[in-house]
């Protein structure tokens, strides 16, 4: 399918932030996008029967209640994806709910960015080539940068870069919470890097306790995650009680021999970004 081909596109969700924010997208590039939700004219029936592509922006309660309702719906020459947080349950729902083209798509970033260009969107192909093969391209077309996952792969990979990464700032914030300490001093004698992460948990006052709560609890990769991060922080704080001062070299030199794989990593990133 030449990318250059514009359909019509539903998206069933699109009062909610993430379904706004792509009704944008889409009508800034020229492509005709309708919108399903509480108290819209079209209803969710009328979006799976009537366009080609279909975008769920859901929250991941309601989500299987409403792939099961449209689901058989939607024909088997039209496309169907989502833009939920986790991939693994709701890529087999659609999949046993429709006959249509399927992809699992999670974008990386929130409803506060002006634009998709540089932002990353994880991909799940399932079913199908010729839609999966447009909606890669129009990301792309667009700046985004995909990157392709099963959703197993995509899921476990989730549960370090949110859940885990939810849990850490959760719990610095309610550290200092309970200490009590004066943010202004801490700001004065704060690192560039203690500063971004301040500010990161400041910005959880702009974020949807609900879609966290979601994010930690639906994933069942996250308690392993969280059970390996907590067996180290013992590890470590036993050590610092201690005063042992070669098993913290230890475990610094050990989380050093990452450095250079990781920096690797990154200087391949930054060259495949490259125009």
């Amino acid at each position: 399918m030449e990318n250059s081909f514009s359909p019509r596109i539903g998206i069933i969700g699109g009062k909610g932030r993430m379904g706004r924010w792509f009704e944008r997208q889409f009508k800034d590039t020229g492509i005709e996008v309708a919108i399903s939700d509480i108290g819209t004219e079209l209803s969710v029936e009328d979006i799976a029967k009537n366009y080609e592509v279909v975008i769920l922006a859901l929250p991941m309660e309601v989500f299987p209640d409403v792939v099961k309702k449209i689901g058989p719906l939607i024909p088997s020459e039209h496309f169907l994806t989502d833009l939920c947080s986790l991939k693994e349950k709701q890529v087999e729902m659609m999949l046993q709910n429709s006959a249509c083209e399927v992809c699992g798509s999670h974008p990386l970033f929130g409803p506060a960015e002006d634009s998709i260009e540089g932002r990353r969107v994880a991909l799940c192909p399932a079913r199908g080539t010729n839609w999966y093969g447009w909606w890669k391209g129009y990301l792309e077309k667009n700046g985004a940068l995909v990157a392709e996952f099963s959703p197993s792969e995509h899921d476990r990979t989730m549960a370090w870069v949110q859940a885990l990464n939810h849990f850490i700032l959760l719990c610095l914030g309610k550290s200092l919470e309970e200490d009590g300490i004066d943010f202004k001093h801490i700001l004065k004698l704060a690192t560039p890097s203690f500063e971004r992460q301040l500010n990161i948990v400041a910005r959880l006052c702009l974020q949807d306790p609900e879609l966290y709560a979601t994010i930690q609890l639906g994933n069942p990769y996250t308690p392993t995650a969280i059970e390996t991060f907590t067996k180290h922080a013992r590890i470590l704080g036993q050590i610092l009680r201690d005063k042992d001062r070669a098993g913290f070299i230890r475990i610094f030199r050990e989380v050093q021999e990452l450095g250079p794989p990781l920096l690797r990593h990154c200087e391949n990133k930054k060259r495949r970004q490259c125009p």
